[in-house]
């Protein structure tokens, strides 16, 4: 396979691990080898341990961070190129790297320079990207909390009344259109699916015509 990376992105809560793990096994009946990162698996090699912040208004921990962002993804790259095993990686090029800039008010235009390295590092593995994009910011967090419960809904996410979920929508459309320009810019093979009626059934198949489709165009078999 050309491509040794895959990414998965998108808000909490989008299905990616879902269709992660649905790639995972589609490349296994291929025997590709691959490897499946979840968001908050342990030893996660993008995550940073060492550190935490409290504003990107704060130049010290803004250089910081995007010192450490370029590290991080320069030796997961270095470990990977050159090799058979395909990496899908669920969320940390955008919602816990960029995203996560953007949630702490880093000043936009490192947002968009810190992604430009980010991108120029990730393309010795030829990544595709697969984005699940939400239409309705607000009703996506109601869904997602119903789903997952009052740990998830208060304990995780601080959200108890309606008016914390419109908060919440308005925040997240904010995060969301901003990275939403940097996805369609990236200009990579890609996959945007709009998540309005949550058919996953739909959103697989649109997956595997997706990756179908990519292995045509690059002999991948």
């Amino acid at each position: 396979m050309k491509s040794r990376l895959i990414l998965i992105d998108g808000m909490p809560g989008s299905g990616k691990s879902t269709i992660g793990k649905i790639i995972g096994a589609k490349l296994n009946m291929m025997n590709i080898q691959n490897r499946f990162y979840h968001e908050l698996e342990e030893n996660h090699p993008l995550r940073i341990y060492d550190k935490t912040f409290t504003s990107f208004t704060i130049q010290d921990e803004a250089e910081w961070f995007t010192t450490k962002v370029e590290q991080l993804f320069t030796d997961f790259v270095n470990e990977r190129v050159g090799g058979d095993e395909v990496t899908i990686m669920e969320s940390y090029v955008f919602q816990n790297t960029l995203g996560f800039a953007f949630n702490m008010q880093m000043d936009e235009q490192r947002i968009l320079d810190l992604t430009k390295k980010v991108q120029l590092i990730l393309s010795r593995l030829d990544p595709i990207l697969i984005y699940f994009y939400q239409t309705h910011v607000e009703q996506h967090w109601k869904w997602i909390c119903s789903v997952r419960g009052p740990e998830f809904t208060q304990d995780r996410c601080g959200l108890y009344t309606d008016n914390d979920f419109i908060e919440a929508g308005h925040f997240w459309t904010k995060n969301q259109d901003f990275i939403f320009n940097i996805v369609q810019e990236w200009e990579i093979p890609k996959l945007i699916i709009k998540n309005e009626k949550y058919n996953w059934e739909d959103y697989e198949n649109e997956v595997n015509h997706f990756l179908e489709e990519f292995e045509e165009d690059t002999d991948i078999r």
